[in-house]
């Protein structure tokens, strides 16, 4: 990415009993996601919202 711009995307969310939850939403500023084991996915699966905090 050029001139240090995000993407600005929706991001879907089902996780209801999450703080950024609204309507199916992500409302969080930013969105982190880490792998489980090291420092690959293999699928979604492997992969951790890692920006979820419980209500």
């Amino acid at each position: 990415m050029q001139g240090g711009q995000h993407p600005r995307m929706e991001v879907m969310c089902h996780v209801e009993n999450c703080r950024f939850y609204k309507n199916d939403y992500c409302h969080a500023d930013k969105i982190e996601v880490n792998p489980k084991h090291r420092d690959m996915a293999h699928n979604s699966d492997d992969a951790l919202c890692s920006t979820f905090i419980p209500q």
